[in-house]
């Protein structure tokens, strides 16, 4: 099984429930995925999912937008079951038959087998295109085939480490968007003077690129 213990943390949360949402508004026709772990994970019950999941869930019941989220509806469903949705199972429950290809991209082939059987699961499977392979050179590759109706969800945790072929992350979402893409990009700090480096980095290089519709929200942790 591959070895990603971050799901149904704080970040997560965030991360998740926000996808879900852009892309109940986006309904693209094709969704690519660049970091995608696994579609589906047994809980584990750690203190960063008490404080992450199980914390939303909870406070969620006295909220009416958090409770009607579809984050929450597909999440409160899966956890009965003792299970937690991540992103590719949260993407193809959201877009369903909507969206005609995902394509997801993982390092970790018992990541992608997760995700392909997830798809069988909700008959997704005729859909989705597994990538084992590395996805900031296979995505740069793939991007002159896509169309405009495309969405990419970018989520390495790097966005400034250059590749072999010295592209990086960041640039994967400046030439999706100036092809006409819309985009989702994550990205880690752990100091503040991480976010200040990396902030600055962003806004400098899309002003390079004259990108200047974006919007960026910061989730920082005591």
């Amino acid at each position: 099984m591959a070895t990603y213990t971050h799901f149904a943390k704080q970040p997560d949360v965030l991360k998740h429930l926000i996808l879900c949402e852009v892309l109940r508004n986006e309904a693209p026709q094709v969704y690519v995925e660049t970091n995608s772990a696994c579609a589906i994970y047994s809980m584990t019950q750690t203190p960063e999912q008490q404080y992450g999941i199980y914390h939303f869930l909870e406070k969620a019941d006295d909220d009416k937008s958090l409770k009607a989220s579809i984050y929450y509806q597909l999440e409160s469903t899966e956890m009965a079951k003792g299970n937690y949705l991540g992103s590719p199972a949260l993407a193809m429950n959201t877009l369903a038959e909507r969206t005609s290809q995902y394509l997801f991209f993982d390092i970790e082939k018992d990541a992608l087998e997760n995700i392909e059987s997830y798809a069988k699961q909700v008959k997704l499977e005729s859909h989705i295109q597994t990538c084992h392979t590395d996805s900031l050179e296979g995505v740069i590759k793939l991007l002159p085939s896509l169309s405009q109706s495309s969405f990419l969800h970018i989520d390495p945790y790097e966005i400034d480490k250059k590749g072999i072929s010295g592209t990086t992350y960041l640039d994967v979402l400046i030439q999706a968007t100036q092809a006409g893409m819309k985009c989702l990009l994550w990205y880690g700090f752990m100091t503040e003077n991480d976010k200040i480096h990396i902030n600055q980095y962003i806004v400098n290089r899309l002003e390079e690129e004259n990108i200047k519709e974006y919007t960026c929200i910061e989730l920082i942790m005591n």
